[in-house]
Formats: C-alpha cells, structure tokens, sequence
C-alpha cells in the first residue's frame, strides 16, 4: 500500500510540473493578477483598521479609492518601464562598440581576453543582444497587461461572495475551523512577507536609482525598477540586479572604472539594505530552512522562470503551513522550516474566533 501511495504521489508531482510548465504563458498573469488582487486586499485591512475611515467613509468609497491607487500605479510603472525600454534599445548599437575597447583594457592590465574566454562557453557572443533579450521579457510581461487586468478585475468581483461560497460548502464546524486558520496563517505570512519585501525592495531600488543617476548612467530608472524586482528574488537576485547597472556603465564609457564605481555603490546599497536593514525589518518570520530557499528558487524558476524565482519563497510559505496542519505531512513542514517551530503565535485578533490553532488532523 504504501508503495503504491508513493507511486501514485510520484505521478501527481510529474503531472503537476508538466501542467505548471506546458500552461505557463496563461498561468503567470493569472498569478501577477493574484499578486496585484493580494495587494489591494492588504491595503483594503489596513485602511480598514483606522476607526477614522472604518466609521466615516463608506466601504464601496473604500474600495474604489484603492483601485484607483492600485491601478494607476500599476500604468505609471507599466508605462515608466516601457518609455526607458525604448530609451535604452536606442543605444545598445553604441555598447557593441566599446566592448572592443573594454576587452583590449583587460587584455593590456591582467592578460586575460574576456572575448575569447567567453567565446569558448558561447558560440555567439553578444552582450547587447543578451540584454536586448531580457528587456523583450520585461516587455512581454507588459503585453500581457490586458489580461492580467482582466483577471484581476473578475477576482475583485469574486471577492464579495467567495466567503459565502466558502461556508456553504464546508457544513462541518471542525473543518470550517480548520480551513479558517489555515486561511488565516496564509495570510498573515504571505501579507506580512508582502508589505515589508515591497518596502525594503523599493528602498534599495530608490537608492539605486539616486546613485545611477548622480554616476550619469544610462536609464537609471530602468535599472532601479529592475533592481526593485530582482530583490524579490532570494539569494541570487540582488547580484544579478547589480551586474545589470554594473555592466552597462562599462559599455557606456568603453572603462572599467565607472563599472567599478556602479559595483561598490550599488554592492554597498544592496550589503546594507541586505544585512543590516532587511533582517531587522523582516526577522526570521517566514521560518524557511536557507537550503529549502535554494532548492524551491531552483525549481521555480525551471518551471517559472523570473515570476517563479520571485514567487519561489511565498509558495514555499504556504506549502510549510498546509502541511503542518495535518498529521501525516507534519513532519515534511518541520523539515522544511529553519528551526522546526512551524506553529507560531499569530496576531491577537479579538473578532476572530480563530487565535488559535486547531488540533492537528489525519
């Protein structure tokens, strides 16, 4: 029997990763409109505990106020990105010129021919068309904005009547209890994760952003935008998000040294945003074992690519918490928390009847 339960769990992983990989390109706005729909839920909770606005402004008055704020930001950044895209395309025709110039520095101060020693792991070597590359992603993701757009407005209007639905169809108090607090520890985690990733994120793209501008690099806002994404991305993503302002201050001059310049200030942003700052903002509140973040920013970002790598931790959030209310999975949750604790006291809430956990279930 219990061979042919991991037989059958075996499939449905296979199953799973295929239908995530093969369905991707209809999957990811439809998670981007999640993301988006989470977000204005969470300022809608928070607005919602000032007595002020709770007592004085009506809830539809409420709600349209943070669609708006959520929507136009979404435009203004969708359309921020797409004006220095095009800014930027402009001038990769100059950066392939000072590539030359670059690996002829290299060759003459350290005896190393960065073109050759590239040009052995690629058969065609071309930096600004590795970049013209990424940026066609990032535009792709603003094509998409129609149906990400759609998706999020039908989740908006499925929001007043999910929670009907939801009592409706659980009828057993014990399981409604359950399901509940389940819903509940999601939410705290990935809200609390949410807010003060975004915070630190926009911080450290802000102060990027200063910097590149003050150095006179070009599309500095470009730059901060993606360095502001790419700290979504555990681990790696802050070094990827400094190469990209690094490299280009190098292509734009045709010297190593502004590159230099870029790479201490942006390293020094990110080391301190990184170590000091983010640890005492955000603590160990997801609880999440270092080894397991590699392993699942892998994984998603196979499946995924960027969205999954961004999306890795929050996913992994949630996968700790619905195992660690079972019996039979717990212990797969304690392995993949940091230190095993994976029922943690969650804000006390005096009109939630759900302040504490459940008993464990079969």
């Amino acid at each position: 029997m219990s061979l042919y339960r991991a037989t059958a769990t075996l499939f449905l992983l296979i199953a799973i990763v295929f239908i995530l990989t093969v369905s991707k390109s209809y999957l990811i706005p439809f998670v981007l409109a999640l993301l988006i729909w989470y977000v204005t839920k969470t300022i809608k909770s928070a607005l919602r505990r000032n007595s002020f606005i709770r007592d004085r402004i009506p809830r539809w008055l409420q709600n349209t106020l943070v669609y708006l704020l959520i929507f136009s930001a979404l435009g203004g950044l969708s359309m921020l990105l797409s004006s220095n895209i095009q800014e930027f395309s402009k001038s990769i025709g100059v950066y392939e010129d000072n590539i030359l110039q670059i690996n002829q520095i290299v060759l003459e101060r350290f005896n190393v021919d960065l073109v050759k020693y590239l040009e052995t792991f690629t058969e065609d070597f071309n930096i600004p068309g590795l970049i013209q590359g990424i940026l066609n992603g990032l535009t792709s993701i603003i094509g998409d904005g129609f149906m990400i757009i759609l998706y999020t407005v039908f989740l908006l209007l499925e929001e007043s009547i999910l929670r009907k639905k939801m009592q409706l169809i659980l009828n057993d108090p014990e399981q409604k209890e359950l399901i509940g607090h389940l819903i509940k520890k999601i939410d705290h985690s990935f809200s609390q994760y949410l807010v003060l990733k975004t915070l630190v994120s926009f911080l450290t793209g802000f102060l990027s952003y200063m910097l590149l501008w003050a150095l006179g690099v070009d599309s500095p806002g470009l730059w901060a935008i993606l360095i502001f994404l790419f700290n979504f991305i555990p681990s790696i993503g802050s070094i990827i998000a400094t190469a990209f302002p690094v490299l280009i201050a190098m292509l734009q001059s045709g010297e190593v040294m502004p590159g230099l310049w870029v790479l201490i200030g942006v390293g020094s942003i990110q080391l301190l945003v990184g170590n000091v700052i983010e640890p005492r903002v955000m603590g160990n509140s997801l609880n999440i074992s270092p080894l397991v973040v590699i392993i699942s920013l892998i994984l998603w970002g196979a499946i995924w690519g960027i969205v999954g790598m961004i999306l890795s931790v929050p996913i992994t959030v949630m996968l700790i918490i619905i195992l660690g209310q079972f019996e039979s999975t717990r212990g797969l949750a304690i392995l993949l928390s940091a230190n095993g604790e994976i029922f943690r006291d969650l804000p006390a809430d005096p009109d939630d009847p759900l302040s504490t956990p459940p008993p464990l279930h079969e």
